[in-house]
């Protein structure tokens, strides 16, 4: 754990304590790429709020955690911010499985989460009833809608009929599983495999034996940034004959774009540094200025609108008070990197943030992620495989 303060900045502010916020995310383990990217957004987030006077004319300290990507170790994690360390807020949250792990001290505690990731339907089932979380990720159901759109264009422009699934054994690639395959059903696909798989094991062999004799058009994973390269090694191998590889990983390998493997493998993606929106062009200027390089990785400006959406509440709500803070995040209206933010209720939480509308899918294209899909979105065609 680490203290990030801009301690030259903070001479300029008021003597009184720092508004301490913690940021429990995976650093290590197999959502890092995710938590790392998370943890720049942060940084940045945290320089300009501190540059712009802090929150409530005192700084705004933030104190990292690593999950580790586990539920074991994110409980501690969790507890320590909290209880020791008297965090005023909680931000992070990428993976659904640590979620549900500190829900239960969460509550306990009724500790205030403005959360990020955690896309699985359990976690909303966890925090129903829990009224300081304020989730800014889609949640699942949202991201198969845009999902399910898109395969539906692939019908409608390809003849895409055929449907194999894989997807990792924990609550994000299984919860909610039998719900996809129905959804693919009644929107007229055929679902000829449907295969589990456990994250990291990178043994993909058996899965894509069975997909080349289903012989399907579309082969759709579930599964983390660990699992892309030896998929797609084992479908080059197996040299599978398919339409589109699509995955749904919260991110991918860093560098994938420039091993070939990943030629004309699709995603899903909240953002893409292309994005032209005002709001996305200073946030990756303000990155490239920072960090010396660009991210693709959305959870980068996902952490950063979060942080600095939940300073302006608190000055907004002129207090820490957690009612008041709520009451002012849950007003938020702003223009951000993936359009605007508001916070309206899902099916079963308070505060949910981005919905189906903010998605879009791309394809490895050359060394670039490309737009494909919505079309008004689309820099470039779906190149099919079959």
């Amino acid at each position: 754990m680490k203290k990030m303060l801009l301690t030259g900045v903070l001479l300029a502010l008021s003597g009184a304590g720092a508004v301490k916020v913690g940021a429990l995310l995976p650093l290590s383990g197999a959502g890092s790429v995710s938590g790392q990217a998370a943890r720049n957004g942060y940084l940045l987030a945290l320089e300009e709020i501190n540059k712009a006077g802090g929150v409530l004319g005192r700084p705004l300290e933030l104190e990292f955690a690593d999950d580790g990507s586990s539920p074991a170790k994110a409980v501690p994690e969790f507890v320590k911010l909290v209880t020791v360390e008297k965090v005023d807020f909680m931000v992070g949250g990428v993976s659904s499985a640590t979620s549900i792990a500190i829900s239960g001290p969460a509550k306990q505690y009724n500790t205030f989460m403005a959360w990020i990731g955690a896309a699985a339907v359990p976690v909303e089932d966890a925090f129903a009833d829990h009224k300081y979380f304020f989730h800014y990720h889609p949640w699942s159901y949202y991201n198969f809608e845009a999902i399910l759109d898109y395969f539906k264009h692939l019908r409608v422009t390809k003849k895409a009929r055929n449907i194999a699934i894989a997807y990792e054994d924990g609550p994000f690639g299984s919860a909610g599983i039998g719900d996809t395959v129905a959804a693919f059903k009644k929107a007229g696909f055929n679902v000829v495999m449907t295969e589990k798989f456990k994250t990291g094991s990178g043994n993909f062999g058996p899965i894509v034996s069975k997909a080349k004799a289903a012989r399907p058009d579309i082969f759709y994973w579930v599964g983390y940034d660990t699992d892309a390269l030896p998929l797609a090694t084992e479908i080059k191998q197996q040299n599978l004959n398919v339409g589109l590889i699509y995955g749904t990983p919260p991110s991918w390998p860093v560098g994938f774009e420039k091993n070939r493997l990943a030629d004309n493998v699709a995603g899903l993606s909240l953002w893409l540094p292309t994005s032209p929106n005002a709001q996305s062009r200073a946030f990756v200027n303000a990155y490239r200025k920072k960090f010396g390089n660009v991210t693709e990785e959305y959870f980068a400006p996902l952490a950063y609108v979060n942080l600095k959406t939940l300073a302006a509440a608190i000055n907004k709500a002129g207090s820490t008070d957690k009612d008041k803070v709520a009451a002012a995040l849950a007003a938020t209206n702003t223009q951000t990197p993936f359009g605007p933010l508001t916070f309206t209720k899902s099916n079963k939480t308070r505060y949910q943030g981005f919905k189906a509308g903010s998605w879009l899918s791309f394809q490895y294209l050359g060394d670039d992620r490309a737009p494909v899909y919505p079309l008004k979105f689309a820099k470039k065609t779906t190149v099919w495989g079959k």
